[in-house]
């Protein structure tokens, strides 16, 4: 049997394909009012239809995660709309994939440090961070809340390069260290590894081509 999320106010960034589209869409599908983000319309139309038929309550919010002054709008906006109250973040936001499946093979030190880093690892592990900042905020004030990072066990063991691992095991921990303080304020933080997903990228990309990745790149999100 489904949750009954009815009532309940959720947040899913880069909602527009992959593991967060899934996400948000079922969460519409229990009854919750969903916001979701990503940087395309058309994708963001197409997920809050979904979630439309579904049952749900769809607010698409297009938005790039790398602008903070977009990213704290949205927060700004769910606290006016919603009496203050978020009760489920989900942090997926991801825009590493360019970055991971063109520089595939080639060792960490030849390649661009701040631009292999930023890429991966700033609307991840950063983007994440600032949405669980902005979002505790809230939920604490309501004594209330669960967020959840989307991870990969590539937090535990190599996969793909050293700053996208690097990257997990900080969502990892962030998860792990924020759930110490946020248990005071009745608040839950966890991590999610999905594993592998036939998502819309690993189908087109991987299952059509024929190569095949244990852990492939399952939580895109535009």
């Amino acid at each position: 049997m489904s949750p009954n999320l009815s009532g309940k106010i959720c947040v899913v960034t880069g909602a527009t394909k992959g593991i967060g589209r899934g996400i948000a869409v079922q969460l519409g599908a229990a009854g919750a009012k969903v916001y979701i983000t990503g940087r395309t319309k058309q994708m963001l139309d197409e997920c809050a239809k979904e979630i439309k038929e579904h049952g749900g309550v769809p607010v698409p919010i297009q938005l790039d995660h790398t602008n903070d002054k977009e990213v704290k709008e949205v927060f700004d906006k769910i606290k006016r709309e919603e009496n203050g109250r978020i009760d489920v973040l989900v942090n997926n936001a991801f825009a590493g994939v360019h970055a991971i499946s063109s520089n595939q093979g080639r060792p960490f030190f030849t390649l661009d440090p701040s631009d292999q880093w930023d890429s991966i690892n700033g609307v991840g592990l950063r983007g994440h961070y600032i949405c669980t900042v902005l979002g505790s905020r809230l939920m604490v004030e309501n004594k209330s809340g669960l967020i959840v990072n989307v991870s990969s066990p590539g937090g535990l063991r190599y996969l793909f390069n050293v700053a996208y691992g690097v990257g997990k095991s900080g969502v990892d921990r962030m998860a792990a260290d924020c759930a110490v303080e946020l248990r005071r304020h009745n608040v839950a933080m966890v991590s999610l590894w999905p594993g592998p997903v036939k998502t819309e990228y690993v189908e087109t990309n991987i299952l059509q081509s024929q190569i095949f990745i244990l852990f492939s790149l399952c939580h895109v999100s535009d």
